[in-house]
């Protein structure tokens, strides 16, 4: 299989280092001119600074498309033009322009398209859907996902203020770029109905996007979840908690543990993750699925186009009912966007 990288920041490097782990063949990566590297790739790969050529040069089968967010659509309609199969980093884009061609073209051309919301690929989180969808802990009554960590300490090699994540015209925020957590509670408990925002530049930071949001989401049958981000957190923080009527289930990334509130014995019951676990286990098992779907061996990605383009309708309303001051109701959302909605499914 061949393959190519297009974006060489964190997350490139990493899909690139692990393609060649997995040795799954030929590698070609295309980066920004004269963008420096903090460190050497360490990888046998071809380099380019133009797209077009790599895609005409390379006839890559799988393209990973790891470049700023606003360039994530056009990038991969090329891509998918160009007769290969697509994983996208995470989220799908920053607005919603180009993404029902991108998704038809790909259907057309029977090309696989991915969105690279790796959160699915960890352990606590599985375990903690397999703990829900068992009834272990009754009626879902609430939930609540947060993360936060310091902008500046995520690439300590460069100036935060240059990165994608602050800059508003490459799609950065921290309710686009945290956008793990919405997909992390849909992926358990299907889609919403309507969803309420606040967000807020409230720190130091020397960024154009707002760097700390709440969300509140309202479920078709009467549960509530909530949703905190930030960019200023320290130390780091990610975890997941559901209320049921019979109990409650946390997952705690941090600690790698998923906690199980057993109100019958009022006691905790505790799962200890496989303390050989690394980061990058997630992304390993993330490439291996989706070269699984590209080789026909499985039918399709955990999560598919369809879903990362729901996982960004929720993103944008929660930024335009910051920007109303109101709720919005996603059933007023148009047909195609409903439609994707709707593939987030109920597990």
């Amino acid at each position: 299989m061949k393959g190519l990288i297009v974006g060489l920041g964190s997350i490139g490097r990493r899909h690139a280092r692990n393609w060649a782990a997995l040795e799954l063949g030929p590698l070609a990566v295309c980066r920004q001119l004269g963008a420096p590297l903090p460190e050497p790739l360490g990888v046998d790969a071809r380099e380019y600074r133009d797209l077009d050529r790599a895609l005409a040069e390379e006839r890559p089968d799988m393209v990973v498309v790891a470049n700023p967010t606003s360039l994530h659509v056009e990038t991969a309609c090329k891509a998918v033009r160009a007769g290969a199969h697509v994983l996208i980093e995470k989220p799908i884009g920053n607005d919603l322009a180009g993404i029902p061609k991108l998704l038809q073209g790909a259907e057309h051309a029977h090309k696989q398209v991915m969105v690279g919301y790796n959160l699915r690929f960890h352990p606590g989180l599985q375990r903690l859907r397999e703990l829900l969808r068992s009834n272990a802990i009754g009626r879902v009554v609430s939930a609540r996902a947060e993360a936060g960590e310091y902008l500046p300490d995520w690439h300590p090699w460069e100036d935060y203020r240059h990165g994608y994540a602050a800059r508003r015209d490459l799609g950065g925020g921290v309710v686009l770029t945290f956008s793990h957590e919405l997909d992390s509670l849909c992926w358990l408990l299907g889609a919403p109905r309507h969803v309420f925002a606040m967000v807020s530049h409230a720190s130091s930071l020397e960024i154009d996007t707002e760097d700390v949001a709440e969300l509140v989401l309202q479920f078709a049958d009467g549960h509530i979840a909530s949703v905190h981000v930030d960019y200023v957190r320290r130390p780091p923080s990610r975890a997941l908690e559901i209320v049921g009527d019979n109990g409650v289930l946390r997952w705690e990334y941090d600690a790698n543990l998923v906690r199980q509130y057993v109100p019958a014995s009022r006691q905790w019951r505790i799962e200890e993750g496989d303390p050989t676990f690394q980061r990058n286990d997630m992304y390993l098992s993330e490439l291996r699925h989706f070269v699984g779907c590209v080789r026909g061996e499985i039918e399709r990605p955990l999560i598919d186009g369809n879903q990362g383009a729901a996982i960004l309708v929720l993103a944008l309303a929660a930024l335009r009912s910051a920007a109303e001051a109101c709720a919005t109701d996603l059933h007023a959302v148009d047909g195609q966007a409903k439609a994707w909605l709707s593939s987030l499914g109920r597990p």
